[in-house]
């Protein structure tokens, strides 16, 4: 029955279709959390730069600035957790650095892996992807 097998084919066609639909949605899906971590990343990334530049340059410690950044780096851990979860327990210890710098150690940076370097890398990592 020719009109079966066609029906059949169509039907085929028309599931293959819905599915690489959805597989082409899931990706745009995933590209848009990737573009959203990575922004809010960015943007606690220049902003402690930009912070960590002006203390190397003889600028006096702002705690409201420091609380500041605390906040954008666990601001930023909430959409990086959906893409890298080890990437965003690292922000939210980054942020806890920054409530409190001086209970850090070097150490505990290097182990934790918060340094800003490391963190730049992770995040050039991410966007590599």
């Amino acid at each position: 029955m020719p009109g079966e097998e066609i029906i059949t084919a169509v039907t085929l066609f028309n599931r293959l279709l819905s599915a690489i639909g959805l597989i082409r949605e899931k990706q745009k899906e995933r590209n848009g959390r990737v573009d959203k971590a990575l922004y809010a990343l960015y943007t606690a990334l220049n902003e402690t730069k930009a912070y960590v530049s002006s203390l190397d340059s003889g600028a006096e410690r702002d705690k409201i600035r420091e609380l500041s950044i605390a906040k954008l780096w666990q601001d930023a851990s909430v959409p990086i957790r959906k893409v890298d979860l080890k990437l965003a327990e690292r922000c939210f210890d980054k942020g806890s650095y920054w409530y409190e710098p001086e209970a850090w150690s070097q150490l505990m940076i290097h182990r934790k892996e918060i340094g800003l370097d490391q963190v730049i890398e992770s995040t050039r990592e991410l966007l590599m992807k």
